[in-house]
């Protein structure tokens, strides 16, 4: 996430939450964190997946569907903070965290703060960190348009930053650069190329197609919708929870032992003060023999002890010395080359797993088929405009197509007045849009399997998945709906399931 882009959205979020209470914490998936919160009008929910180029936080009235035995640290998470109340907020927007300050929990000195971290996840913690929030320094525009690099001393100055400027004269530039600093930002970028998005941003891309918003927020919830819910879609599957696992504990292994040679290579580089403390006082060392250790003064450290090979000279000590930290400078150049090949290598493998693939070609009529759907008796079928559907072949694949492979957000059709089949039609986000042959495509396969099948004509209705009940105590197919959304008079079309039908 762009740390501008970031900077707007939690100052937004720190007015709409503050005074709210978290009622319950889910995991609805690997990595992704729930917060339902108090709200009028309704339930609302805070999603949070933390993760540097592709982390979402965004607010949502959609509520993920959730795993039936909660994680270890949901329930830690659960007992510590459900119930609290959310206060002022605590922004440390260039290293992508924000704090939240909480009412008092029972010990009141302890878990104070809601720490959302874009990079390390959710904790609660008793103090902010130190240097919480980091100081932010500016570079000049010369700066920022000369070196490469830059980013590095100022992460603000990112390379879609720099990639930007690029594109603009020097008083176009100085003007973008300026209100970034100080934090003047009223319009937000979404934009879409061959059907990939890229997240929000506070400039915009005319290269590309865009949609433009007003407010980081709803920037923020339209995009997190539709990138997590179709990943989460995805994340049903067995294979592909495994290959993200196993992925991130691989990549958590390796930059572990990135950080592991780069303390050994800074302490033999911290060394080479001791080799400069021999160096200045050789004069009284050189003749020494068989010393274990010797206490010198450097000019400008002072006073300090420092080991020696006793099987060596004071002059052999201070060259191996420095000779080691010579290494240790070519070895943070290697290291540094190699931290850059795996961060790059991380990004990539979590764009392709974190990310929904591109919709160009639906209408090839290629959609996967999730493994959930073969032990239910449904029929499947691919609309003209490439959405799947599914329709029941008795009463107990109706109940099992509404309750374990529809989301909340998916349409619901079934034939008015009479006994049928349901259908549902697959949606990848909620706030996908379904083309009107689409609907009607849907509704007709509900009426060919339905009471109304031998007519020329049917009416049916559409419901949202999230308004059609399952009551206990009824029999299996049997729903109450509470609100439904469109009726559709449609004609019957004998052939349309053999056109639509999956092969």
């Amino acid at each position: 996430m762009d740390a501008h882009f970031f900077r707007t959205l939690t100052g937004e979020l720190e007015e709409n939450l503050k005074g709210r209470r978290v009622e319950k914490i889910f995991a609805p998936a690997d990595g992704v964190w729930t917060f339902a919160l108090q709200s009028k009008g309704g339930k609302e929910y805070l999603l949070f997946r933390p993760a540097k180029s592709v982390g979402l936080l965004f607010l949502s009235r959609v509520k993920p569907v959730n795993p039936p035995s909660p994680p270890s640290q949901v329930m830690w998470l659960r007992k510590r903070l459900a119930g609290r109340r959310l206060f002022e907020a605590h922004h440390d927007w260039i290293n992508l965290r924000v704090a939240f300050t909480l009412s008092p929990w029972k010990q009141r000195d302890k878990y104070r703060y809601l720490l959302l971290d874009m990079k390390k996840g959710v904790s609660l913690i008793h103090e902010l960190p130190p240097g919480f929030p980091a100081p932010v320094s500016w570079p000049t525009y010369e700066q920022t348009r000369s070196s490469d690099e830059i980013w590095r001393e100022f992460p603000q100055i990112s390379p879609p930053l720099r990639k930007k400027l690029n594109t603009l004269s020097e008083s176009e530039g100085k003007d973008l650069l300026s209100r970034l600093e100080h934090g003047i930002t009223d319009k937000f970028y979404i934009s879409e190329k061959k059907g990939e998005l890229t997240a929000p941003r506070v400039w915009s891309n005319p290269q590309m197609t865009e949609q433009v918003y007003h407010s980081a927020s709803e920037a923020a919830s339209v995009y997190g919708e539709k990138v997590l819910f179709p990943v989460m879609e995805r994340m049903e599957n067995a294979e592909q929870r495994s290959t993200l696992k196993s992925g991130k504990k691989k990549y958590k292994k390796i930059f572990r032992r990135i950080e592991q040679e780069e303390e050994r290579l800074n302490a033999l580089l911290a060394r080479k003060i001791e080799a400069e403390a021999l160096q200045a006082e050789m004069y009284r060392l050189k003749d020494l023999r068989e010393l274990d250790k010797v206490t010198v003064t450097h000019p400008e450290h002072g006073e300090m002890e420092v080991k020696l090979d006793p099987l060596l000279t004071p002059t052999e000590n201070m060259e191996k010395i420095f000779r080691f930290a010579a290494k240790a400078q070519r070895g943070f150049r290697h290291m540094e080359r190699r931290r850059q090949e795996v961060e790059a290598e991380h990004e990539q493998f979590l764009k392709a797993n974190l990310m929904p693939s591109a919709d160009k070609d639906r209408k090839k009529k290629n959609v996967e088929i999730p493994s959930k759907y073969k032990n239910i008796a449904a029929a499947l079928f691919i609309s003209s405009d490439g959405f799947l559907m599914i329709r029941g072949k008795n009463s107990k694949a109706n109940h099992e197509i509404l309750s374990k492979v529809s989301s909340v957000f998916d349409y619901w059709f079934h034939v008015q007045g009479g006994p049928g089949s349901h259908v549902i039609l697959k949606r990848d986000h909620p706030s996908q849009e379904v083309p009107e042959q689409t609907l009607r495509e849907a509704a007709v396969l509900a009426a060919l399997k339905s009471y109304r099948t031998n007519d020329s004509k049917a009416d049916v209705m559409c419901a949202l998945v999230k308004d059609v009940r399952k009551v206990k105590g009824w029999a299996h197919g049997q729903v109450a709906v509470d609100s439904v959304l469109q009726n559709l008079h449609v004609d019957i079309d004998q052939s349309l399931e053999t056109k639509l039908a999956k092969k």
